[in-house]
């Protein structure tokens, strides 16, 4: 596959963003006022509100009337919700034509920026014309000290991805389902993409994952997650004594596996695409070889090495 090369300087780029939020009034302000003040800013940002029942529309409304490049999408209050906001998505979507952007970004509305963040990411994507997905890590704030939400550096979270136009028409878009921040990645494996998280590049997360949830919601869910993307039982055994470990929970932990192993009791219905299985697996296995011939700390490298192989490869 032949990839089409990045723009080369930043300010030259036009990048769509679009960003689903719901009754986050204490920290959207300061999030569009750090997007507002990055060197390069968005040439298109749609907000979709997905029925906020506090001040976070007016918000919202009152920076669209002062910057015409900013736009309001109001959905109606409801009880459920799919997990981040990705029903409201499409709603955003269907408002862009991505022929007019170089990128498009998905970020969440509690999130803090340095000046230069947009810039960096952007020069990252110039420097790897093969970089699909890119962003940077969230840190939240403990005990007055930055604390790093770690992933494997070929996870970018759903809170601040940024993709390439031709990477994610490639991949077909976003689904809505649970997990939709994997399956996104997989589909770029296959399409030839690399996917890459950059630590250097830090981003304040101000309402950490699932701050919102009850913990036991949170980590059961992930367990379906897991399941309908496809993951090995193995691993998803390994990533039950870790979250133990991380969490310092055993109820955590429980709550993933009991997750992920109703989902073949009920044998509920998964992503009907062999290329995704296989992909998904074959990166799996990889990284519990990893584990074994490193024999370093088995639940960081059971969990996350470095860039998976490309799925050309398998």
């Amino acid at each position: 596959m032949s990839h089409k090369p990045s723009v080369t300087t930043p300010e030259k780029v036009r990048y769509a963003l679009i960003m689903p939020v719901r009754d986050e009034e204490k920290y959207l302000s300061a999030m569009i006022d750090s997007i507002l003040g990055q060197r390069v800013r968005p040439a298109r940002w749609i907000i979709v509100d997905d029925g906020s029942t506090d001040r976070t529309p007016a918000i919202a409304e009152s920076y669209a009337q002062r910057f015409n490049f900013i736009e309001l999408i109001r959905l109606p209050v409801r009880d459920q919700r799919m997990p981040g906001g990705e029903g409201a998505l499409p709603n955003a979507l269907r408002r862009l034509n991505l022929s007019d952007f170089d990128y498009l970004a998905r970020f969440d509305g509690d999130l803090l920026f340095g000046p230069d963040y947009i810039a960096q990411i952007l020069e990252e994507f110039d420097r790897d014309r093969e970089l699909g997905i890119a962003g940077g890590s969230l840190y939240s704030k403990r005990n007055g000290r930055l604390k790093l939400e770690a992933d494997p550096t070929f996870h970018v979270r759903g809170a601040l991805k940024m993709y390439r136009r031709q990477c994610f028409q490639d991949i077909g878009g976003l689904t809505t389902q649970i997990g939709w921040d994997t399956i996104d990645e997989v589909y770029a494996w296959i399409k030839g993409w690399t996917t890459r998280s950059f630590y250097q590049y830090k981003v304040l997360h101000r309402r950490p994952t699932g701050a919102g949830w009850h913990a036991r919601r949170i980590y059961w869910e992930r367990g379906r997650a897991d399941y309908l993307t496809w993951s090995l039982p193995l691993f998803a055994l390994a990533k039950t004594a870790k979250t133990a470990v991380a969490s310092l929970s055993c109820l955590k932990a429980i709550c993933y596996l009991a997750g992920f192993v109703s989902c073949y009791v009920r044998n509920e219905s998964r992503i009907q695409d062999p290329a995704f299985a296989k992909a998904r697996r074959h990166q799996q296995r990889n990284r519990m070889v990893a584990l074994l011939m490193l024999r370093r700390n088995p639940f960081r490298h059971a969990l996350g090495p470095a860039n998976p192989r490309r799925p050309r490869q398998i």
